[in-house]
């Protein structure tokens, strides 16, 4: 049996996979975008039982992104800006807005950003993925906050990480954004 299951397929796939750490009581890493949209009873079923850790993205780079979305929306300015996120994969990748660009969007939001980002979508270029969230304010100024991934040895990494801590947390269900907090905080503690 395995210590840890690293699920990175399909949401189709989610119940078999489901049950397989049910009955073996394994611990969960849960990589599929969108999961929530077709299986959230069932992930939560799973969390009761066993520890999940859900990875909608595995990049440090992303999260970084998200909270730095989050400043800027607390940050005063005296004009709204224009936001725009873009998300860019390789041709293969399925013709629609990735869960990383919804959420980039939604950190800014979520923070009390206004405007609502639009999000544009690009398919081709290297593989793995980029993604860009800029603020316009009028015509002489723009942030933009761009991360590329551009290897999967990136994630890989960081799954082999999480995949060793995952074991030893109580059921329940943790998302990328919680284990990046919690090792930071953790981090702290040590170091003072």
């Amino acid at each position: 049996m395995p210590d840890v299951l690293i699920d990175a397929g399909a949401p189709g796939g989610f119940p078999d996979v489901a049950a397989y750490c049910l009955r073996h009581t394994i611990p969960l890493l849960e990589c599929v975008s969108h999961l929530r949209e077709k299986h959230s009873e069932l992930l939560a079923e799973v969390a009761a039982a066993v520890p999940v850790l859900e990875a909608v993205n595995l990049s440090f780079g992303n999260y970084l992104q998200r909270r730095l979305a989050g400043l800027v929306a607390a940050a005063h300015h005296f004009t709204l800006p224009e936001v725009d996120v873009l998300d860019r994969h390789p041709a293969r990748k399925a013709v629609r807005v990735s869960a990383t660009a919804e959420r980039l969007a939604a950190a800014w939001t979520d923070a009390g950003g206004h405007p609502e980002a639009e999000l544009g979508l690009r398919r081709g270029g290297p593989e793995v993925s980029e993604h860009s969230i800029t603020w316009t304010w009028g015509t002489d100024e723009a942030l933009t906050v761009h991360h590329q991934v551009t290897s999967l040895r990136a994630v890989a990494r960081t799954a082999l990480v999480v995949a060793h801590h995952l074991p030893r947390r109580p059921p329940g269900l943790v998302t990328m954004d919680d284990f990046f907090h919690i090792q930071q905080t953790t981090h702290e503690r040590e170091v003072s």
